[in-house]
């Protein structure tokens, strides 16, 4: 079972900001159309189940 924490589109709000809660965090990702590029973010909690999301890709290990 994977989890949005575990994609690399998830980024993490950090402690400070206004809106931070453990685990929440945004998922953010690259569109591009005719136009150009552009980024779609939408926040999630780190612990959801990422199984049937269409967008996962699995984070590497540096």
């Amino acid at each position: 079972m994977s989890t949005c924490a575990e994609c690399k589109a998830f980024f993490a709000i950090p402690e400070n900001a206004d809106d931070f809660e453990l685990s929440k965090g945004d998922c953010v990702r690259e569109e591009k159309d005719q136009k150009g590029k552009y980024w779609l973010s939408k926040p999630v909690m780190g612990d959801m189940v990422a199984d049937k999301c269409s967008y996962f890709m699995k984070k590497v290990a540096n």
